[in-house]
């Protein structure tokens, strides 16, 4: 078969995104199967894959742009043009198609960039779920976060089968959207167990280090990880954590803002500070050295879908420790 899988950011080795890790752990599989897969990254970070494809955007003519306009003063200003982009998806999907039929196009749900390849071309148009808006949005809903959630409502409902990592997700799905879904299917994202010689050791640890993997976020619950720390750091004076990944932020209690730096010299003692060391993002061959090191892998999400700071830290045989959230308590 020649199978497309739709991702965010490409490749993996320069994304700090669970939907790279399940596509790159998807393809590798499947090519081992003796099937072919392409990539579609809608925001491509690199070059060098011969399997990628940039989405292709349309050139819109004097007609689509006046109606663009008119649309945006109807429906507000919008951070993502779902047309246009969407448009971008299926060209580079009718693309594909061309240089030889493609049989399915697995597509993440998000900003219901899936329904526009739906007849695009013969290819089974198939959703699987990685974090709907609905669930995962931080904050306030705005009028463009209520769009989205329709445009990824539409997807689920257009598309020729839909698939989720666990059957709570594919209950929270259909019970949001009022959908029945006969052609579905739930099953855990793969992942790659490392061979006996690279498992986490007790010996090979450092037992005074607690690792935490994750976006500083409040989904991912960067602050609960480092009020749990502040906590453990006032007992044990040796102790101390290391924090890799992206810093998107955390709200203080005003509303604002506030990356890594600001937010823990904000609610940290100075003599904790001093012991969190901040990474920010790690190229993800080095993150299981990260984890062998530690004596914990710390995880404090609010919600999660399918954990993989969890289960690639368990696929090392690393001791976990996370917040006893439905995602996390599942694996």
């Amino acid at each position: 078969m020649r199978i497309a899988f739709l991702t965010p950011l490409w490749p993996p080795s320069m994304a700090q995104n669970g939907i790279a890790t399940y596509v790159d752990v998807m393809t590798r599989a499947l090519e081992r199967k003796g099937h072919e897969c392409i990539v579609i990254a809608v925001w491509p970070l690199g070059g060098g894959d011969p399997r990628m494809r940039h989405i292709r955007r349309p050139r819109l003519n004097g007609a689509e742009k006046l109606f663009r306009r008119v649309r945006g003063r109807i429906e507000g200003d919008q951070t993502f043009d779902y047309h246009l982009f969407g448009r971008g998806v299926a060209n580079a999907l009718i693309d594909a198609d061309r240089e030889q039929p493609v049989d399915v196009i697995e597509a993440e749900e998000s900003f219901g960039l899936a329904r526009y390849c739906v007849g695009a071309t013969g290819a089974k148009v198939i959703v699987r779920s990685h974090g709907p808006h609905f669930l995962v949005h931080q904050g306030v809903f705005q009028s463009g976060d209520r769009r989205r959630v329709r445009k990824e409502g539409h997807a689920f409902r257009e598309a020729d089968g839909v698939c989720f990592p666990s059957g709570a997700l594919r209950d929270a799905v259909a019970s949001q959207y009022g959908l029945d879904f006969p052609v579905s299917a739930a099953y855990p994202n793969p992942i790659d167990i490392p061979p006996a010689s690279e498992a986490w050791t007790l010996d090979g640890c450092d037992r005074n280090t607690i690792l935490f993997v994750g976006r500083f976020d409040a989904v991912k619950g960067s602050d609960v990880a480092l009020q749990a720390f502040q906590t453990i750091a006032q007992k044990r004076r040796d102790v101390r954590l290391v924090m890799a990944g992206v810093d998107h932020g955390l709200r203080g209690p005003d509303g604002a803002m506030l990356k890594f730096a600001d937010y823990v010299r904000a609610h940290m003692a100075e003599d904790v500070r001093s012991r969190i060391e901040f990474l920010g993002p790690v190229p993800r061959e080095e993150v299981p050295g990260l984890r062998r090191r530690a004596l914990i892998n710390l995880t404090a999400s609010r919600y999660e879908t399918f954990p993989y700071a969890v289960t690639e830290a368990l696929a090392l045989g690393a001791p976990v420790v996370a917040t006893a959230t439905p995602g996390l308590a599942e694996y």
